[in-house]
């Protein structure tokens, strides 16, 4: 069993999936806990406890690594689904997935799901990426992911469900964390260094800092320059969809000023494109395409 704050995620057995499918009255009494008469909540979760069954059944090995039955503590009420599509591959990727009932959404809950299923798996050495799938379209599962450390990746197209974009978290490996601690112990004897010439030679250090601020004002025109092309580049070839303040949603574009993408990910659908958006890649070259990324995050 997975436990967060307020929620329990129970392993589903070979015996509760055979409870479910008998009825929901079933499952919650061997549960001993209560349940909505129209759990799980939508015939694509129904049809996915049967696709389960048939996994654990053929290979009983899933069980942990397939469905999760989600209960709320506090009410003791069977509230939704959630779990993994299968145990670590080959390259150590596994899937997450979650589904909760409408009267349980925009709590958090989902974001408790999500992040104790990543916990789950980075507990399991072999596991090296967590990763998931939503809709081609920002929307409340997106904004879980990324609170539960996954960032997209770009679109991906699933055998079942067609379009789709793909989220992912890799572990963090050990060698970087060494690296990061090498390399704060490296700032801070620059920093002791760095101090310790500003005691002995004040003028040397006034020097320096007059250096800094002379680098700064060569910077400003050059960083200017280039929020001037990537907003060019943006006036001429987005802003026919998505406006000039990125708003407009045209064609079905995102409004830019409430997108969660960041630069990577707003570099991607830049380059491929996405749906009815086309793809850059060609017109426009891999410098251009980071700097409308990059214009386009300060549209607010």
């Amino acid at each position: 069993m997975i436990e967060t704050p307020r929620l329990q995620l129970i392993p589903c057995t070979a015996a509760h999936f055979e409870a479910a499918l008998a009825g929901h009255h079933v499952l919650a009494a061997v549960l001993g806990v209560a349940a909505a008469p129209n759990w799980p909540g939508s015939p694509e979760a129904v049809q996915a406890l049967g696709a389960g069954y048939q996994h654990l059944r053929q290979q009983p090995a899933l069980l942990g690594w397939w469905t999760y039955l989600v209960v709320h503590r506090e009410a003791q009420q069977l509230i939704g689904l959630a779990g993994f599509k299968g145990r670590p591959d080959a390259e150590g990727n596994v899937e997450i997935g979650y589904s909760l009932m409408p009267e349980y959404r925009g709590q958090g809950l989902a974001t408790e799901v999500a992040q104790a299923l990543v916990a789950f798996a980075f507990e399991h050495p072999d596991v090296q990426r967590v990763q998931a799938l939503t809709l081609p379209e920002r929307n409340a599962s997106c904004r879980v992911l990324e609170k539960a450390g996954l960032q997209f990746v770009g679109p991906a197209l699933d055998p079942t469900e067609g379009e789709m974009w793909q989220w992912a978290r890799p572990r963090a490996t050990a060698a970087s964390h060494g690296l990061r601690s090498a390399l704060g112990v490296a700032a801070a004897g620059l920093l002791a260094v760095a101090l310790g010439a500003c005691t002995d030679n004040t003028s040397a250090r006034a020097a320096e800092v007059a250096g800094q601020q002379a680098s700064t004002e060569v910077a400003a025109p050059a960083e200017a320059a280039i929020a001037d092309a990537g907003k060019t580049l943006f006036l001429q070839n987005c802003a026919i969809c998505h406006g000039q303040n990125g708003k407009l949603g045209l064609n079905g574009a995102h409004d830019l000023t409430k997108s969660n993408l960041n630069q990577m990910g707003r570099e991607y659908m830049v380059t491929n494109g996405l749906g009815k958006m086309p793809g850059f890649k060609g017109q426009l070259t891999p410098e251009q395409i980071s700097q409308v990324a990059a214009y386009s995050l300060t549209l607010k």
